[in-house]
This record gives C-alpha cells, sequence and structure tokens, in this order.
C-alpha cells in the first residue's frame, strides 16, 4: 500500500494522512503485547502446542502463554495471503447471528425460523451488492440443518458456525463439494482469555483443513483501551493469537482474521454502539492493518445503534456505505438487517439497506482524520492484562470526551 490512491477495480480508493505509521506500530504494538502480556490459558494442550515452538512460554503465576513476536513472523508466512481467498476486496456481506427477529409488521421480536433463514438467504443470493452470506439470525441446535437451508438458497460464499461433531462433518462436506465456506469462531474472550470451550471443535476444524475465522470483539472502555491505536493494537493482538493457533494445528490451513473492534456509549450505558462513525473508522483501520500485512480480513460496518428501522438507522449505515466505498476493505459483515447491538435481524431493512448500498456513493463524506498514535495505548494494556479492567483505569476516565467523538 503506497501513500498514492489504490486501484481497487474500477474505483480508487483514498489512504488515510501517515496511515503506513500507524498502522506499522499498531502491528508492532500488538506483537509486544503477545510477547509481554500474553494471552491467559489454562489449556494444556494449547500450550504445549506453542511452547513446543521454543518461540513462547507458559507463566504459571499468571496463568499466561507469551507467545515471541518472531513466532508470529513465522506464522504469517504460512498463512494463506489475502488474494488466496476466494472472497474479493470491497465486499459487503450478511453476518452474525441475532437471537431474534425483528418483526416489520408489529415492531416485537420473534424467535426465528427456517423460513425467516429461507428468505434472508435467497434476498441475499439474488442481491448485487452482497458478496456473502453468514447465518442472520440465530436458530439454536440446528447447526446441519441451518448450513442446508443456506446452501439451498445461497451460492455465493457463506460462514457458518460448527462447534458439534455433526457440524464440522457437515462443513467439511460442504467445503469438499462446493467450497466456498468458512467457520466461524470466537476463541477468545476480551481482553486476552481464551474460550475453553472453543478449543476442542476448533482443533477439529483446523486439522480437518475447513477454513476457519477467528473472531474477537474488544470494547473500548470495557474491555480495551480508550483510545483508537491501543483498541486496535489489543484486537489485533487477539486476532494473531487465533491464527497462530490455527497455523500451529495445520500449516496453511485458510484463516481470516476477524477482529471486530468497538465502542463502549458512555451516554448507553456503556452498551456497545455499532452507529458510531468511529466505529467504522475503527473497523475501516483494522482492515487496513490486516491488508498491511497481506492476510484475509472481516470486520464489522455499516450497521446501527437503532432498535427499530428509521432515519437515523440509514443515516449511520449510508455513512459507513460511503466510507468503504471512498477508502476501501477486504470484508464488512453486519451491513444490511442487523438492529441495535447485533440483537434483532429486520428483513425489511436488509431489504431496503441494499437499495441504500447500491445508491450510495464515495463521494457522500469528506476526507476523514484519524485520532493520533496513543503512546499510552500498550501501557494501559499491559496494566490491564486480562482483566477487563477499563471502566475504571485512569487512561479511560481522561480520555472521555476526546477519543472516539463524531
Amino acid at each position: 500500500m503506497s501513500k498514492e490512491e489504490i486501484n481497487h477495480g474500477s474505483d480508487k480508493k483514498e489512504t488515510f494522512p501517515e496511515e503506513l505509521e500507524l498502522l506499522d506500530r499498531i502491528h508492532q504494538d500488538a506483537l509486544r503485547v503477545l510477547e509481554e502480556t500474553g494471552v491467559k490459558c489454562s489449556s494444556k494442550v494449547v500450550r504445549d502446542m506453542f511452547e513446543n515452538t521454543g518461540l513462547a512460554a507458559f507463566d504459571d503465576t499468571t496463568g499466561h502463554i507469551h507467545v515471541l513476536a518472531s513466532l508470529i513472523e513465522q506464522i504469517l508466512v504460512t498463512v494463506p495471503k489475502r488474494g488466496q481467498y476466494w472472497i474479493p476486496e470491497n465486499s459487503f456481506g450478511v453476518g452474525g447471528t441475532a437471537p431474534f427477529v425483528y418483526d416489520d409488521q408489529t415492531g416485537e421480536l420473534v424467535q426465528p425460523t427456517f423460513e425467516h433463514l429461507a428468505r434472508i438467504a435467497s434476498i441475499v443470493n439474488d442481491a448485487d451488492v452482497i458478496n456473502f452470506m453468514a447465518r442472520g439470525v440465530l436458530i439454536k441446535n440446528q447447526e446441519v440443518k441451518v448450513m442446508d437451508v443456506i446452501t439451498d438458497h445461497c451460492t455465493k460464499p457463506i460462514y457458518v458456525g460448527a462447534v458439534t461433531d455433526n457440524g464440522i462433518k457437515r462443513a467439511k462436506e460442504i467445503h469438499e463439494r462446493r467450497g466456498n465456506i468458512t467457520v466461524q469462531f470466537s476463541i477468545i474472550n476480551s481482553p486476552l482469555n481464551m474460550i475453553e470451550s472453543m478449543i476442542d471443535p476448533f482443533f477439529s476444524c483446523a486439522k480437518k483443513g475447513i477454513p476457519i475465522y477467528v473472531s474477537t470483539m474488544p470494547m473500548a472502555g470495557l474491555s480495551a483501551p480508550y483510545s483508537m491505536s491501543g483498541l486496535l493494537t489489543l484486537t489485533h493482538a487477539e486476532g494473531l493469537f487465533g491464527m497462530a493457533m490455527a497455523q500451529l494445528i495445520n500449516p496453511g490451513v485458510m484463516v481470516v482474521h476477524a477482529g471486530l473492534p468497538s465502542i463502549a456509549n458512555i451516554r448507553m450505558n456503556y452498551a456497545v454502539d455499532l452507529g458510531l462513525k468511529s466505529h467504522n473508522v475503527a473497523n475501516l483501520l483494522m482492515d487496513k492493518v490486516c491488508k498491511r500485512i497481506d492476510i484475509p480480513s472481516i470486520q464489522t460496518a455499516c450497521t446501527t445503534s437503532q432498535e427499530r428501522p428509521n432515519e437515523r438507522s440509514e443515516k449511520e449505515a449510508v455513512y459507513g456505505y460511503a466510507l468503504m466505498k471512498r477508502y476501501g476493505f477486504h470484508q464488512m459483515r453486519h451491513s444490511f438487517g442487523f438492529l441495535k447491538e447485533l440483537i434483532s435481524f429486520s428483513i425489511a431493512k436488509l431489504e431496503r439497506h441494499i437499495v441504500l448500498c447500491r445508491e450510495t456513493s464515495r463521494d457522500q463524506i469528506d476526507g476523514i482524520e484519524i485520532d493520533p498514535y496513543d503512546d499510552e495505548g500498550v501501557e494501559v494494556i499491559m496494566r490491564n492484562g486480562s482483566q477487563a479492567n477499563y471502566m475504571c483505569d485512569d487512561h479511560t476516565l481522561k480520555n472521555m470526551g476526546k477519543c472516539f467523538l463524531e
């Protein structure tokens, strides 16, 4: 990536002022976090796997695995590159798993059904501006049937959940039959805590060569520093750790960085605010860090803070569409039907926002300025370690009203 405009397809994309220096510092800071702070993990299997490389060590006093930067650098050699992934640059998609469907007639939240899922998949399949499909809604304990319904109604690349033996078996069958499938995993609970229950299915998928993504969602002000570069540093460190796990299990397996930096809004009782302009910027920058080291990435953008479709939810989405089209990205999910905090999914919003995305141009926003690099970002991550004490940290308190402004 250069300072000059970059050509993605037929549209030229811009870069941020001083972007390269910021991206490189975030990446180096993430490596330092993995070395000096590490990731808390009680799994002996994971600890042994890392320690057997000779480039990682487990600290019994803290329960953290410390990973040398040289190991991550080796991992970045074996991991498949961005251009090898089947979803192209500048792809918007339906992602996530809302536990409810927003009934667009009554305004009530209802349990998702397979009819809802089939309808979403069919709309995605026919939409020119949507390049991939994830579940969209959560139907519990039905991994295999969910995959079957999605593949029956959508021929585009898909993201699925698979943690049971039967689910992983079906994901493997789909991978071998039609390809273009990736299994979603949240293996780190921010900040820097392994989710032990996800380790066995993660190992199973990686060993079988099924493409996977590693998701993490730190919240600035709650489980991450309250500054842009600090938030991105923690998100990137967690994403890199998950990618390293996948490569140590099966070198060369396709793995996608799914670090989703988010922001706790003090005006919303510290709830995640997905409608903030700075939320879109944070995820765009996370993508740029991944592009800088040439790895596939998927982030979140163009969603809303609103509980129901309305004028504000449209304005929030349009800002995101314009920003992404102006600067370029790899993949953004949650970009259509989701409502506040990803709790519910509106099919009417999905259909309406397909039109908005198609009609929105990069010229609908001006260029943006990025918050300066935070010299205290790494320090505050090390101070908190694997404890989510950021809400009371002096760093957060002094940055309220200064960072993540509209």
